[in-house]
């Protein structure tokens, strides 16, 4: 998902059509029944007797929406579309060009996240019956290898909740009796404080200052859901725009670092601090913080305006493949991790291969390269070295997840 500044929004994603649905929660809790301020929150995620009780519960942002080869007629969601398949020599997945209703890829992710020690991921989500959720369901919830996992939706606003200039919150309470009634009560459906978890993407755009009464009426009829709001953007954060969620977050690392200030130890110093303003807010408003770190950022492949950047410090001449990551993590989102809301922290993602921002392994077979099939040769790469990475980001978050 792009990178959105709330001053000038571009135009919303591709939406999809609604199937409406009604269901009813039996009874509902308050919505900031958050656990003492000096209570570590409880996260039912599986086998963490083997790490460190200080280490992070690692999650991801998955996409379930790959089809099974580029001749489908949806443009967006076409493999051609990615950027590591346009570099010279390309840098394909591990898994190639796959399918995300394919069980054995599936399977495959699964074991990456656990080689990487990913306790759960946030996939997304467009609405009933959208391809995103039949897949979600049918072949993600279901496949007899994700007992152990955890799961949680990231709810897609832009598709949801329709243009940032004129809102429609129609479809809210509708879209949380679906997820009611078909996810969470599933047993492997991620749990803080043994309340189900919903990340909202862009609440910073859809809820703040504006959709009062849709979020209160969610909250009158679905109580017990733990909303973590994307809602973490820059500096300056207020601690009135935390109030209506269990947990504030971020999606957008890039916007507000990369973006500014490259692929540098700058970039990563102006995201710990914001990250440190954010979390004192929040936790001021009763609410818990969740620090978000991503490896890269790049999609020239699928559309314009943003300036891809490597994975490595260009400030640091000595810099290596994956150090960006590996900066952001102890520089900004260990030091911001949060007991209120578990130790949680998100990678933006795990499968956003339009966006470059994936950990999801290469096939490693390709030699580094500074070349795209572009006329130019570096209207994508804009000069800068891309390496077939492989393994590399797994390893880097097992380090962490496993840290003494």
């Amino acid at each position: 998902m792009q990178p959105v500044q709330p001053q000038a929004p571009p135009a919303p994603l591709k939406r999809l059509p609604l199937a409406l649905l009604a269901f009813s929660l039996l009874v509902a809790i308050p919505s900031k029944a958050l656990a003492d301020p000096g209570q570590r929150a409880t996260v039912n995620v599986a086998h963490r007797a083997a790490r460190s009780p200080t280490a992070p519960i690692i999650g991801a942002y998955y996409y379930p929406w790959y089809g099974p080869s580029p001749t489908e007629s949806d443009d967006d969601h076409q493999w051609r579309h990615v950027f590591r398949c346009r570099l010279q020599p390309p840098q394909k997945p591990l898994l190639a060009c796959y399918s995300s209703s394919d069980s054995a890829v599936i399977q495959q992710h699964l074991q990456q996240s656990r080689r990487a020690g990913l306790s759960f991921w946030a996939v997304s989500w467009w609405g009933p019956d959208s391809p995103t959720d039949q897949t979600f369901r049918r072949d993600v919830l279901a496949h007899p290898d994700a007992k152990d996992f955890r799961f949680a939706v990231l709810y897609e606003s832009t598709g949801r909740l329709g243009s940032f200039d004129a809102p429609d919150y129609s479809r809210w309470t509708s879209d949380l009796a679906y997820l009611a009634e078909h996810y969470f009560t599933q047993p492997n459906y991620l749990k803080i404080n043994d309340r189900p978890v919903l990340f909202v993407y862009l609440t910073r755009v859809y809820f703040r200052q504006r959709g009062a009464a849709a979020l209160e009426e969610g909250r009158r009829r679905f109580g017990s859901v733990y909303l973590v709001g994307d809602d973490v953007f820059g500096p300056d954060y207020q601690p009135a725009w935390a109030r209506p969620f269990g947990a504030v977050t971020v999606y957008d690392v890039y916007g507000q670092s990369m973006a500014i200030h490259g692929a540098t130890s700058k970039a990563v110093a102006a995201l710990a601090k914001n990250y440190s303003a954010a979390r004192h807010a929040a936790n001021s408003a009763a609410a818990a913080f969740i620090p978000t770190v991503a490896p890269g950022y790049n999609d020239s492949a699928v559309r314009n305006g943003h300036d891809g950047v490597p994975r490595y410090l260009v400030d640091d001449p000595n810099s290596r493949e994956g150090d960006l990551f590996r900066a952001a993590i102890q520089q900004a989102a260990l030091p911001n991790l949060d007991d209120r809301a578990g130790r949680l922290m998100m990678v933006t993602s795990f499968n956003e291969w339009y966006e470059d921002t994936q950990i999801e392994p290469t096939s490693g077979a390709a030699p580094p390269t500074t070349a795209d099939d572009s006329p130019s040769g570096r209207a994508m790469t804009l000069g800068f070295r891309y390496e077939d990475y492989g393994n590399l980001y797994l390893d880097i978050l097992r380090e962490t997840a496993f840290a003494p």
